[in-house]
């Protein structure tokens, strides 16, 4: 098996997760790529190659990092066709199908023993620029604090709100910013798009799920030029003008496809991430 291992090297222990990860996927027998950026970091054995023909070359791609490197590398796998399994050297590390003290476990991914599930992608249009997001777009106030005006337009009907922002979120994406803004948790399987006001003015603003087969319309206006922006994952940052419209919608063609290595369930990964059960 060929592996691609992705490393977040300013990440704490994540260099060296990624040294052990990959000794014991050469004793077992897998051909391992690291991108450019990772050339004379590791042992003996690896192939350095550019980025994109790393993750090209690759059945599969290891990310070692929080849940924003695994987010950052997931979209591109994904663009490729690629699985993903991440290995948390974050905080959280939600998405990760690893933690550190699993390592040994990736002796199942070289013999293929693992499960693949399928991720919502946002694909999101602002002018002539197109994102993709795994957890979330963002509409959001700029520099000076003060609210702004939103129009989201779903098909024929139209919510409007005075808020600090918007957040259009995967099931996925609910466990993130949307989860400290006040909106669900959504198990990952479902099909819907979240959208969720951050500070709303009205005591009444809340939460809404739409199915995943709409298009979202989103328009912001900023009170004396404070200006808006759009946010994709934390990643990608443009600003929106007066009559600029942010269209969202579930992406038909591209899909992140993470690799779980354990058994357990949506509800079990929540409660040992979040200490539900404490």
């Amino acid at each position: 098996m060929k592996v691609t291992v992705v490393t977040n090297h300013i990440k704490n222990n994540a260099v060296e997760l990624s040294d052990a990860a990959i000794k014991i996927l050469l004793r077992n027998n897998a051909e391992v790529f690291v991108p450019d950026d990772s050339a004379n970091t590791f042992c003996n054995g690896v192939n350095c190659l550019a980025y994109k023909e790393a993750i090209e070359k690759a059945d599969v791609v290891v990310a070692i990092g929080g849940d924003g490197t695994l987010i950052h590398t997931a979209k591109r796998a994904a663009m490729l066709d690629k699985p993903v399994l991440g290995i948390n050297a974050g905080r959280v590390g939600y998405l990760a199908g690893l933690e550190p003290s699993e390592l040994e476990k990736l002796n199942l991914l070289v013999k293929g023993e693992f499960t693949v599930e399928n991720r919502m992608l946002l694909e999101v249009n602002l002018r002539d620029n197109k994102f993709y997001a795994l957890n979330d777009a963002v509409i959001s106030k700029g520099k000076i604090s003060r609210m702004i005006d939103i129009n989201a337009s779903v098909e024929q009907g139209k919510i409007s709100y005075r808020a600090d922002g918007l957040i259009v979120a995967t099931p996925t994406g609910s466990t993130a910013y949307s989860l400290s803004a006040g909106g669900p948790i959504i198990d990952p399987v479902l099909d819907c798009i979240v959208l969720t006001p951050i500070c709303p003015q009205s005591l009444f603003a809340r939460t809404v799920l739409v199915g995943d087969q709409k298009q979202i319309s989103v328009s912001a206006e900023a009170p004396y030029d404070s200006g808006v922006y759009l946010t994709v994952d934390g990643e990608e940052s443009c600003p929106i003008g007066e009559h600029d419209t942010v269209l969202i919608k579930k992406s038909t063609h591209r899909f992140v496809q993470l690799i779980k290595l354990n058994e357990g369930t949506f509800l079990n990964a929540l409660s040992d991430k979040f200490n539900l059960s404490r």
